[in-house]
């Protein structure tokens, strides 16, 4: 191997790296943006993952522990460090049905992860749809 080639390879590491951290700086700012706007008592903030061959999934939930509702939801999916978080309306409802309402199998996995989260965050007063 040349000095060229190994050069290169170092820099296509570096890229990735940094691709990668600034992907994790976006995850960190939506967490706390979300975090600053749904700051009221009762409500509850999880995220979840869910990871494939190619693909990945995540997802923010803000439920409501009194009513046992998701009020907000964001996701991120995709196969590259340039996917970002976007609202997802169509999993705000009961927390009951959230997993089917997901609509790609990575998301729905994502969600229960959330969901179970909320349940050991709420001492088992949130129960996810068992799968």
């Amino acid at each position: 191997m040349t000095w060229q080639a190994a050069a290169l390879l170092v820099a296509g590491f570096v890229v990735a790296g940094l691709l990668s951290y600034r992907q994790h700086l976006a995850y960190q700012r939506a967490v706390n943006a979300l975090a600053a706007q749904e700051n009221r008592g009762g409500m509850l903030l999880v995220s979840g993952r869910a990871k494939g061959r190619l693909r990945g999934a995540v997802v923010l939930l803000v439920i409501d522990r009194r009513r046992g509702t998701v009020t907000r939801a964001q996701a991120m999916e995709g196969s590259s460090v340039f996917a970002r978080f976007r609202e997802r309306p169509d999993l705000t409802g009961p927390v009951a049905g959230a997993e089917e309402r997901a609509g790609s199998r990575l998301l729905g996995r994502a969600v229960h992860e959330a969901l179970g989260m909320a349940s050991r965050l709420n001492a088992g007063a949130i129960r996810p749809h068992p799968t």
